[in-house]
């Protein structure tokens, strides 16, 4: 206790860049306080960050702790050993009292009305460096009486070395990759390392608003729909057929890694070679795909039906994005958000006649699908019920939790869709306990027509004569 006490009072003073003459020096105990303390802090501001929805990501964990191992072992390159630890302690404990000022700072500029209605620029750009520029500078100077404190020398030598630092820090935390803890609906990796977001700032794109091409883009849509459209294979007489629409509704890795993992593991037990359409919201994409749009949705499914005998065959539509508490999230990849209800899907689907559906969501409070869908010719499998969260949205992993447990793990020939699900569950409900995440509560509904009609695709594969 009387240790941190002793770098509590060396900060103190370091704050308004006064030397504290002869502090008490201490351990690697003391050390190793502060630096938890410094993770834990790190992890609250990720949660409050991410806000409602937010999902947690294991891989943040290693990223906090590495990051403060390497801020420790850079700046005890700058220290003396005989009071390392001391310099160390008060270094992180500096660290803290900045991070929790400038978030206050940059809470009050989203919170305060006149504040928030500034010049964008100035509100998102602006502020954030003015903040940055105010803390480098005190940062430096309070450091550079801490270590005035510990090593009594000039100032300026000091003050050089602490400046030294500084940029060596700046430098790593460039370098090294980083990964928030909490993960909000709307984050894009490609803002969380500095490299990452050059490459796509400079990258150029069809859908930016000042591109000359942006009204060619727009008028592509049509024609990149009806090439995708022209590949469908039209069902044969006598013999109901599956078609498939998937839709990755946000710009982010894993949706688009989920939904061609999750159409491959069910084109291992239902016939939809040749017979699928996808509808895919990322920049890899946007010369070969048509988007996830609203309006895109409404055409897809109109098209579908053109091709499908809409009284004997089915459609699969499989939906993995964020979710909210009113709809299916769709982010185009020029950061416009909008969604697709559960109204919109039931409605658009009831109005093309198609009969037979099996709708797989893979979402955030995804149990809102149900009820609009439910009946005797429908399937309706969610990752979540209406109001719970899912989780595993990272954009870096394959899958989210759900499309793992489903698609990569319980879909297999011979299993019904009924024996897969509550496969998909146990292994769901597992991996929260071990995560001490809140249930998301899959939920299902198996109309009995449609399960009658699926039984001849997934009957149990014959392995006698």
């Amino acid at each position: 206790m009387n240790n941190g006490w002793s770098v509590l009072k060396l900060i103190a003073r370091a704050v308004i860049w006064w030397a504290t003459p002869e502090p008490r020096l201490v351990g690697l105990p003391t050390l190793l306080v502060w630096a938890i303390a410094l993770a834990a802090l790190r992890v609250a501001s990720h949660f409050l960050t991410a806000g409602p929805g937010g999902s947690f990501n294991p891989y943040g964990l290693n990223a906090v702790v590495t990051w403060i191992a390497i801020e420790v072992a850079v700046a005890a390159l700058f220290v003396r050993p005989a009071a390392r630890a001391t310099a160390l302690s008060a270094m992180l404990a500096l660290a803290i009292l900045a991070e929790t000022v400038s978030s206050a700072v940059k809470l009050c500029f989203a919170l305060v009305p006149f504040l928030a209605a500034r010049d964008a620029f100035a509100r998102d750009r602006g502020a954030p460096i003015l903040i940055f520029a105010v803390v480098s500078v005190w940062w430096i100077g309070a450091m550079t009486a801490v270590l005035r404190s510990v090593a009594p020398q000039p100032r300026l030598p000091a003050f050089s070395r602490i400046a030294a630092l500084w940029a060596a820090l700046v430098a790593v935390g460039a370098l090294v990759p980083h990964a928030p803890v909490f993960v909000a609906r709307n984050f894009d990796i490609r803002t969380a390392n500095l490299w990452e977001s050059l490459r796509a700032q400079s990258a150029p794109s069809a859908l930016d608003g000042n591109s000359p091409s942006r009204e060619t883009f727009e008028q592509s849509q049509a024609a990149l729909l009806q090439a995708e459209v022209s590949r469908l294979t039209p069902p044969r007489d006598g013999t109901p057929a599956v078609y498939a629409l998937g839709i990755a509704g946000w710009a982010d890795d894993v949706f688009l890694k989920e939904l061609d993992g999750g159409l491959a593991a069910i084109g291992g037990i239902l016939p939809i070679r040749g017979r699928t359409l996808r509808l895919v919201n990322h920049r890899e994409t946007l010369e070969s795909l048509p988007l996830a749009s609203q309006r895109n949705f409404s055409a897809a499914v109109h098209a579908i039906g053109k091709v499908m005998n809409k009284d004997d065959d089915v459609l699969l539509l499989l939906m993995t994005s964020h979710g909210e508490p009113t709809g299916f999230g769709l982010r185009l990849p020029n950061e416009v958000i909008s969604e697709l209800t559960p109204q919109e899907v039931a409605a658009t689907l009831d109005r093309e006649g198609i009969k037979n559906r099996i709708v797989i969501v893979s979402a955030c409070y995804a149990g809102i699908f149900v009820p609009p869908l439910a009946n005797d010719d429908t399937i309706v499998l969610t990752a979540a019920d209406a109001k719970s969260t899912s989780f595993g949205c990272t954009p870096e992993r394959d899958w989210t939790y759900f499309g793992d447990a489903f698609f990569r793990q319980s879909i297999r020939p011979g299993w019904d869709f009924q024996h897969a699900f509550n496969n998909a569950r146990v292994l769901i409900e597992g991996w929260e306990l071990m995560d001490r995440a809140p249930p998301s509560h899959p939920q299902a509904m198996f109309g009995p027509a449609l399960v009658a009609k699926l039984q001849p695709f997934l009957a149990p594969p014959r392995t006698g004569p």
